[in-house]
């Protein structure tokens, strides 16, 4: 008896394994999604579908467009991933290293991975001074607009990041929430050249929310781009701009260098 107990399933809500299934497939869908594609995605109805996303949308799980009526997943399941991301050895093994870089720069710093919206920041260290950019854990970057999100574009495939980069053009809406021709004109080759030949990726006060931000690149065991490292702060003068980057350079390789990364 004692053996059938230890080996027999434990009891599970069925409910929450159906809600997760709708949760699952907007986590692979590349764009939100339609009532209708998701209840054929799942299959089940669409009166079904549809209360189970009630509860999900009331709990931040879930979020839906006013505009299309399309749903993805909301701020909830960002923190959620977030939350799992800090608990991890990639955050663990960042920790006392951005610490150092933020002593040394006195300027804000963050850790961010690519998450199914973008570059997301999941560790964060505030600086001196707090700035119209208030980027928090859990906050998604855009690609063209960004340092962070410069480095990601100019690593991954462009199948990855091609669908972000169109909407952002179509805006062209920088942090300041200023019309920017730059994120408009800007040319993905060229980005990638200058941050590959620098190893490191900037942008100016104006694109950045106020403040000057510099990201350098964190890869793993297989020399992926698996991180970033972003400084962001006021606009230091020319002899601080180099000491800076070299700090970052150094921490990010550092980094590199604990998750295995080949020389």
């Amino acid at each position: 008896m004692d053996d059938e107990s230890t080996t027999r399933e434990p009891r599970r809500i069925k409910s929450i394994e159906v809600g997760f299934r709708i949760l699952r497939l907007l986590e692979q869908a590349q764009e939100k999604l339609l009532l209708r594609d998701i209840a054929v995605g799942v299959g089940m109805p669409a009166s079904n579908a549809h209360l189970y996303l009630a509860s999900f949308l009331h709990e931040g799980v879930v979020e839906r467009d006013a505009a299309t009526g399309r749903y993805g997943l909301g701020p909830f399941a960002v923190q959620l991933g977030s939350a799992a991301l800090r608990q991890s050895s990639l955050v663990e093994r960042a920790k006392d290293l951005l610490s150092q870089l933020r002593t040394q720069t006195r300027h804000s710093v963050f850790l961010a991975v690519w998450g199914n919206r973008g570059p997301t920041i999941v560790f964060k260290i505030d600086g001196d001074e707090y700035g119209p950019m208030g980027v928090r854990v859990g906050h998604v970057l855009p690609l063209l607009s960004t340092a962070t999100g410069r480095v990601f574009l100019s690593w991954l495939p462009a199948e990855q990041t091609g669908q972000l980069v169109e909407q952002e053009r179509s805006s062209s809406v920088s942090l300041a929430g200023n019309f920017d021709a730059r994120i408009r004109d800007a040319t993905i080759v060229d980005i990638a050249k200058d941050v590959r030949r620098d190893g490191i990726a900037r942008t100016d006060s104006a694109m950045s929310g106020g403040f000057s931000a510099a990201s350098a690149p964190v890869f793993d065991q297989m020399r992926q781009l698996c991180a970033a490292i972003t400084t962001l702060g006021p606009e230091p003068d020319d002899t601080a701009v180099a000491q800076f980057e070299e700090a970052l350079r150094n921490t990010a390789d550092e980094l590199s260098r604990r998750l295995g990364a080949p020389r």
